[in-house]
Order: C-alpha cells, then sequence, then structure tokens
C-alpha cells in the first residue's frame, strides 16, 4: 500500500481491504488474493499476493477496479524463485513479518 503513513487503526485498515474486495467483486471466479495487515495500531500496512488468469493486471480492464488499484505498488512474481515460493507460503498461511519487520497482523482472502 502507497499510503501506509496515513493508515492508523487495525480495523481501519482491513475496511480498506474489505472494500476493495466488494468493488472487485467481479473478479471473484477468475482471481485469488490474500491480503494482509502487518504491525500494530500506528504502524501498520497492508501487502498481498494476487494470482488471476493471463500475464497482465485485470484491474484496467474495468474501470470500477481502479479506484484502489492506483494506491498499490503492483509487481510480478517469478513463480520459480525461492524467495517467492517463501512469501507465497508465508501470505497463504497469515504468519510471518514484512520487508519492515512487522508481524503479521490479520489477513483476508479474496476467492
Amino acid at each position: 500500500y502507497k499510503y501506509a503513513d496515513e493508515l492508523s487503526k487495525i480495523f481501519m485498515t482491513c475496511n480498506l481491504i474489505s472494500g476493495m474486495f466488494q468493488r472487485v467483486d467481479k473478479l471473484r471466479k477468475n482471481a485469488f488474493a490474500s491480503m494482509c495487515v502487518f504491525g500494530e495500531d500506528g504502524n501498520n500496512c497492508i501487502s498481498g499476493i494476487w494470482v488471476w488468469r493471463g500475464q497482465e493486471l485485470a484491474f484496467p480492464l474495468c474501470e470500477d477496479w481502479t479506484i484502489d488499484y492506483e494506491s498499490y505498488n503492483w509487481e510480478k512474481l517469478d513463480p520459480s524463485a525461492d524467495s517467492t515460493k517463501a512469501m507465497v507460503d508465508q501470505y497463504f498461511k497469515w504468519v510471518g513479518k514484512d520487508k519492515k519487520g512487522r508481524e503479521f497482523n490479520q489477513g483476508k482472502i479474496f476467492k
């Protein structure tokens, strides 16, 4: 999430994820995501892994889906890299820490 400095309470951060999931609801048949909140009140961030059909980002396909899309940094992961495998394992199990050392707090699944 690009604006982590604006996140304050954990429940508000979780509400951002829930709102995004509601807006991209039509992707449910073609996408899966594990979104995680790391940290605590006053020092938290959103990070996640999305999987969908194709090689390009799905969000630009519909104007409604781009509302939240621009608030995140997106990068394509190399499925053969050990670091990617470890990250996917961590995000799907909801354990571990983010890149800044903040502990996993909560997670939400989009399916």
